[in-house]
């Protein structure tokens, strides 16, 4: 299975600010010149290998979109604003007919990306919703209400049709099996487990682990999330922005990291990064992150930040 991220940013979408563009210029033109007083002799790709995280790569400003796929088969999770390139690039790779979209949630960073998601648009196409709200396409009806954006939702071109599935429900969905689990956030979520060929991925956000119950709740969600091979979760914040925020719904990335060790789970991918958070702040987290793991003994965890454009094989 591969699975590429198109948005992994949480609440409201952050693109990169003019005034950050510009210090991230200047840092990198310190670092440069500091590298050739050492090094005379190192080329700009070296250069550029040697820069820190923040400066190398950008983890992007589109919220919440996820897509897994194996041969001609596809799953998207969410409609952030990340399914508008999604929606470009599908439509490059000529991929029409039937297309599923499953849904966490319907908070607006999860469903704002569909007005402009093309395959949308296309009469030939058949969208299926899956999620657990009996109401889900009312939700999407009003989103786009007349008074909200120029053209309603039934004024698409595409056919659509609403699957409801009820949370703890398994079923298939042509080589895939796919299990659901309820989430801890306000108005509920939901995480899809997906297994084909003795492989699993999981897509768990927005969820909020924290609290004196957490140890019982990651007892109970263990044998959803138990060995699988990738998880995709929510760490929006630091520790202290969890304990600020109570009941927001949202997982601290260390404590995600706690998390997917009792789990036992091969890879962690850390997303739905706070909006407020530039990419040294969110980096910094990670750092934080990493060295809570290197901590923990015989932990054979793997963690990485979730950024937009980048594609895993599982």
């Amino acid at each position: 299975m591969m699975v590429k991220f198109w948005g992994v940013r949480g609440s409201i979408p952050a693109p990169l600010d003019p005034i950050d563009y510009k210090n991230r210029i200047l840092d990198i033109i310190q670092f440069s010149q500091n590298k050739f007083r050492e090094e005379p002799n190192l080329t700009s790709e070296k250069i550029y290998e040697l820069l820190p995280m923040h400066l190398k790569e950008l983890i992007g400003g589109n919220t919440t979109c996820v897509e897994l796929r194996e041969g001609n088969e596809q799953i998207i999770f969410d409609m952030g604003t990340g399914a508008r390139k999604l929606g470009y690039d599908m439509m490059a790779r000529g991929i029409t007919g039937d297309i599923h979209i499953f849904l966490t949630h319907t908070h607006w960073d999860h469903i704002q990306g569909w007005p402009f998601f093309i395959p949308g648009y296309i009469p030939t196409n058949s969208i299926h919703f899956y999620s657990c709200f009996k109401d889900c396409e009312e939700r999407f009806v009003l989103q786009q209400q007349f008074k909200f954006f120029p053209l309603e939702f039934h004024q698409m071109m595409s056919k659509r049709i609403f699957h409801y599935l009820k949370q703890g429900d398994t079923f298939t969905l042509g080589g895939f099996t796919i299990k659901t689990e309820p989430l801890i956030h306000p108005g509920n979520s939901t995480a899809y487990r997906v297994e084909r060929n003795n492989k699993s991925f999981i897509f768990a956000t927005d969820t909020e682990f924290f609290g004196n119950e957490l140890k019982k709740i990651i007892q109970k969600k263990k044998k959803f999330f138990y060995k699988a091979d990738v998880v995709v979760i929510d760490a929006q914040y630091s520790l202290k922005e969890a304990e600020q925020k109570i009941g927001w719904g949202h997982t601290s990335m260390i404590v995600a990291v706690e998390c997917a060790i009792a789990w036992k789970v091969k890879r962690l991918y850390l997303t739905h990064h706070e909006p407020a958070h530039d990419d040294y702040h969110t980096y910094q987290m990670y750092e934080e992150a990493l060295n809570y793991l290197s901590k923990i003994p015989k932990a054979k965890l793997e963690i990485h930040l979730a950024k937009e454009g980048t594609t895993i094989e599982i």
